[in-house]
């Protein structure tokens, strides 16, 4: 009992794992038809597509392996490649059907395969196709008995080679056919071909009698085709030889050509480190004579009228060139500074302390602050407190200022500032975010505002720009990534 269950075992192991392999290949051939069909290979899909129609018929799936047979030609039809265009394609696939039909034994539906096969091959005009062509013809014939056509098929496959002058590819050929034969393990075809081969070569024995002088020639062939494999072989070393110096030279030549673009790399990084630490040290030499300057002469100022406007002004200006100074000085603020702040508080806090400053009739509105963000609420209250000051400052009577909040990602917050005043003009825009680059009249401001605001943007990681499309008054948009 245990030898019987252990010979089942044995044999349901054994068709599992030839199923498995079945399959394997059934799924490489699979993926080799799409690729190549994919990128227009059309004779290599045909042959994967017939491998897997075999994988399938030698499993008994003779319904699977049509299909697939089937399928490849509605798919070769979608990419109009037709049996007149390709006829070698189409010769592959009508191929495999014959073979699937031979081997269940449907000799009609066979025969009807074999007479396309033959118009197909035809067509194709490719020798070894024909050859083919006649080689299965042949096994059908001798299969079904009828031996005279196969005999025939015979004669007009070795009729391609036999000429006065190809008495050798003609043998060749007969070898061939014999030993395609014995690997098809059909013995009427080994018998019939055999037989003919025996009466080709008794009919042709005369002509290529075995003479001292056929057989020099032959020696002397035989060397000469040593010769040139020899030389040819010897061309190819070469070859590969001067192709690998010259490789190596290449690579040499490309190590250096690296080697020296690295190293100008290095010193260009060097340099620029060097530029920018010396910029750094120019900024904080001139932050520090800005804020000497600004605390030496607040005694001064102390002594003057204060009531004089000039004085108020020129206090102002000092005390705006200390701010600058000091923000420029302070260092980026940290992932520690920032809160979730409810948005439409914040916002409408910052716009009920500008409201008392608006001339009369002037609307300031909030737009899309509803929500939550995560910022560092005291710098941006700075900045969206001076950009809503001077919206106040140059918006006339009746006009508008608004305060709009945009989400621009998962860390991006946007604030914009909009009022309907006179705008800036387009010359002063390029440097309106550059401290001290123009001369002003402090009745009219001291323009470091904006560029106190942009610094403070800048040490919050995020930028102050106007907005380029807005000429009908100004529109501030303060961006920070959070």
């Amino acid at each position: 009992m245990k030898r019987l269950l252990t010979l089942l075992l044995t044999i349901t192991l054994s068709a599992l794992g030839i199923w498995a392999d079945s399959q394997i290949d059934l799924n490489r051939y699979l993926k080799s038809y799409n690729s190549q069909m994919k990128a227009g290979q059309y004779l290599p899909a045909a042959r994967s597509v017939a491998a897997a129609a075999k994988v399938c018929a030698d499993a008994r799936n003779y319904d699977g392996a049509f299909k697939l047979l089937s399928n490849a030609d509605k798919t070769l039809a979608a990419h109009d490649i037709t049996p007149d265009s390709m006829p070698s394609v189409y010769y592959i696939t009508e191929k495999a059907r014959f073979n699937i039909y031979r081997s269940i034994d449907n000799k009609a539906s066979a025969a009807k395969v074999l007479s396309r096969m033959g118009t197909h091959a035809k067509k194709s005009g490719n020798k070894n196709i024909v050859g083919d062509m006649l080689f299965n013809e042949a096994q059908y014939y001798y299969a079904i008995g009828q031996n005279a056509k196969g005999d025939l098929c015979i004669a007009r496959l070795i009729k391609q080679f036999d000429n006065s002058t190809d008495y050798k590819t003609a043998d060749t050929a007969y070898r061939k056919l014999i030993s395609k034969a014995v690997s098809a393990n059909d013995a009427a075809l080994v018998g019939h071909t055999y037989e003919s081969y025996m009466q080709w070569s008794d009919s042709i024995e005369a002509i290529t009698s075995n003479t001292e002088l056929g057989k020099v020639k032959k020696e002397f062939a035989a060397s000469q085709e040593t010769i040139a494999e020899k030389d040819h072989a010897i061309k190819a070393r070469t070859g590969w030889v001067v192709t690998f110096i010259t490789l190596f030279v290449i690579t040499l030549a490309a190590l250096g050509v690296g080697a020296l673009f690295y190293w100008r790399v290095i010193a260009k990084n060097r340099r620029m480190k060097k530029s920018v630490q010396a910029a750094n040290a120019q900024s904080a030499a001139k932050s520090a004579i800005l804020h000497n300057m600004s605390a030496q002469m607040k005694p001064a100022l102390d002594k003057l009228d204060q009531e004089n406007p000039s004085v108020k002004n020129l206090r102002g200006y000092i005390e705006r060139v200390g701010e600058l100074s000091d923000v420029e000085n302070s260092e980026p603020r940290d992932i520690e500074s920032l809160e979730n702040i409810n948005l439409e508080e914040f916002c409408r806090e910052i716009a009920d302390n500008v409201r008392p400053k608006l001339k009369p009739r002037v609307v300031m509105n909030l737009d899309g602050t509803r929500g939550y963000a995560r910022i560092d609420s005291l710098e941006v209250s700075k900045i969206l407190t001076h950009l809503l000051d001077n919206a106040a400052r140059f918006t006339p009577e009746g006009g508008k200022i608004t305060l709009a909040y945009r989400k621009r990602g998962a860390k991006s917050h946007q604030f914009i500032v909009t009022d309907s005043g006179p705008g800036i003009p387009e010359e002063e825009r390029e440097n309106l975010f550059t401290a001290f680059s123009k001369t002003c009249d402090l009745e009219d401001g001291d323009r470091l505002g904006l560029s106190i605001c942009a610094l403070r943007a800048e040490k919050i990681n995020g930028t102050l720009t106007i907005d380029p499309a807005i000429t009908n008054g100004a529109s501030f948009v303060l961006t920070i990534h959070s």
